[in-house]
């Protein structure tokens, strides 16, 4: 029998994925729109630019106060480099804006209605304009607690004071039995 390593070899993977298609797809599919579209410019404007550094040096080989071409190079590689960056960075702050407005909405309506869940405000929800899965869940265990609470009411109802007062121990019982059918069961954990 081989003993058990005391470092355990187990690998950790998230077991929920917090994907958005529909947000996502369009963001990558505009990501990549851009970066193909910012590398064909940068190129484009490299060529131009380079070529005119080379074509302004071609008949300049024997002028000693030149700058040296390499240093030139560099220098128009390097802007042009920075504007190529700064065209990502303001692409980046865009994305990012738009996917925490995206995001905020959502929770603004999970918060609005687990307000109402926690005051036990179980009325009518207002209209989601916005459909996503995790809001589509929220309106399923809502109206799921809503007919649970319902058919706890009924069966409260159901406890009349004729009932009480005539001491009807089966009737009690039998109602006392629907409820406990209704209350949410304590979780049990296994191992």
């Amino acid at each position: 029998m081989k003993p058990q390593t005391l470092i355990s070899k187990t690998h950790h993977q998230r077991k929920i994925y917090y994907v958005d298609e529909a947000l996502q797809k369009f963001l990558l599919i505009g990501l990549v729109v851009l970066e193909a579209g910012l590398a064909a410019v940068l190129a484009w404007m490299m060529f131009r630019h380079l070529n005119q550094v080379v074509e302004d040096n071609l008949y300049r080989v024997h002028l000693a106060d030149n700058v040296p071409i390499l240093t030139q190079l560099m220098h128009e590689a390097l802007i042009l480099l920075g504007i190529f960056g700064a065209a990502n960075l303001i692409a980046l702050v865009l994305v990012d804006f738009i996917w925490r407005r995206y995001v905020y909405s959502i929770l603004r309506l999970f918060r609005q209605v687990m307000g109402k869940t926690y005051q036990l405000d179980f009325t009518t929800d207002p209209e989601i304009g916005d459909r996503h899965q995790m809001l589509d869940l929220v309106e399923a265990q809502r109206d799921q607690d809503r007919d649970r609470l319902t058919a706890i009411r009924f069966q409260l109802s159901r406890l009349e004071p004729a009932i009480l007062a005539t001491n009807d121990v089966h009737a009690m019982h039998e109602v006392l039995k629907d409820l406990d059918e209704l209350l949410p069961q304590a979780a049990t954990t296994s191992n």
